[in-house]
């Protein structure tokens, strides 16, 4: 829900914070780890993966948007 609101309305980089992002990312990584080193029932391997991939997106969505308005803000300064 949050990815696709963020692609209609654009503004990624003003809603999120890199740094959320990055602990976001960071305790998704760490609990991925743990089902990986103590056997957890795949279902929770699956479901740790997909979320390790959920804040990829986000993380791609923030850097892409983040880089698209600085440059929009750039060419609306230079007219």
């Amino acid at each position: 829900s949050q990815i696709y609101v963020a692609c209609q309305n654009g503004r990624v980089d003003q809603a999120l914070s890199l740094g959320f992002l990055l602990c976001w990312i960071a305790g998704d990584l760490t609990n991925f780890v743990g089902c990986y080193l103590t056997n957890q029932l795949p279902i929770q391997i699956v479901t740790a993966i997909f979320y390790v991939n959920m804040d990829v997106i986000m993380i791609s969505q923030f850097v892409y948007y983040k880089l698209k308005n600085q440059k929009m803000t750039k060419c609306k300064i230079f007219q």
